[in-house]
């Protein structure tokens, strides 16, 4: 489990290193437009709204065997729920990963019913069609807000667990907070085609793609990554367990060819006198 753990880390991994680049031109791009399109011309997705209403999703695993990974994530998601509470909204919980489901299925809050496939095979289609389904709920329940929970991959052994507000795409989320060698020049006029009000749209749905998919395939690099340590640990602790038991059986053997022995001795030594 810990080869077929790792091998996917590789595969995942490569994409991330490679869409989080991706990521961050796309969020310059977006941004330098977001400045020449007056508020009016923004997207329905960057619009703040004024209501009460919070959608939370918490994103675990479906299998276990992953040490610690979901019960970090659920002490997270739980807190955040609370939090948010506490500031008055209303919170609505989807939770996809069928470990935490079960946890969260005996909670009072309000559960939106998830599609926990998107976990098996994290892919950009896949990652289209679930960001799609979040932005019509986003439209139909006249949400505030949606916020998602994750791991967030660094290594292999490291991940840290985020709260990441993905939509409304707001101007602040916007700014790249890393480096990029990426620049506008501002000399050029930026030409929109066909219309601006078409151009931002389009390109704001394009961020939510692929934000989503960065976000699933963080998710799926640091569950595998909490799978390969806990194997590694279960293997170790295995092998030191199975030392143990050795020695001890050797000791156990040892003594009782000893008393052996000392029978043995013993009735001869009675039998010659």
């Amino acid at each position: 489990m810990k080869m077929v753990a790792a091998s996917r880390l590789r595969r995942v991994q490569n994409h991330i290193v490679h869409l989080r680049q991706y990521s961050l031109i796309l969020k310059e791009i977006l941004n330098d437009v977001m400045h020449h399109v007056p508020p009016s011309g923004h997207s329905v997705y960057m619009q703040e709204r004024d209501t009460k209403d919070v959608l939370v999703i918490s994103i675990g695993s479906n299998k276990g065997l992953c040490g610690t990974y979901n019960a970090f994530l659920i002490k997270h998601t739980l807190k955040e729920l609370y939090a948010l509470r506490e500031e008055g909204y209303e919170v609505k919980l989807m939770v996809i990963g069928k470990k935490i489901e079960r946890f969260f299925a005996k909670r009072e809050f309000e559960q939106i019913s998830p599609d926990h496939d998107i976990l098996e095979k994290p892919d950009y289609e896949t990652a289209s069609r679930f960001a799609g389904q979040i932005m019509d709920l986003y439209l139909r329940e006249n949400l505030s807000r949606v916020v998602i929970v994750y791991n967030r991959f660094k290594n292999a052994v490291v991940h840290e667990l985020t709260t990441e507000q993905v939509l409304p795409v707001s101007g602040e989320l916007m700014v790249v907070d890393e480096e990029t060698d990426y620049e506008f020049a501002d000399e050029f006029p930026l030409i929109l085609e066909p219309t601006r009000t078409e151009a931002v749209e389009y390109m704001t749905r394009q961020y939510i793609y692929y934000n989503h998919f960065r976000i699933l395939l963080e998710a799926s690099a640091s569950e595998n990554g909490s799978r390969m340590t806990a194997m590694h640990t279960a293997t170790d602790n295995a092998d030191e367990m199975l030392k143990s038991l050795t020695l001890s059986y050797n000791k156990a053997r040892q003594a009782s060819v000893t008393r052996e022995l000392l029978d043995i001795v013993g009735g001869s030594t009675r039998t010659g006198s």
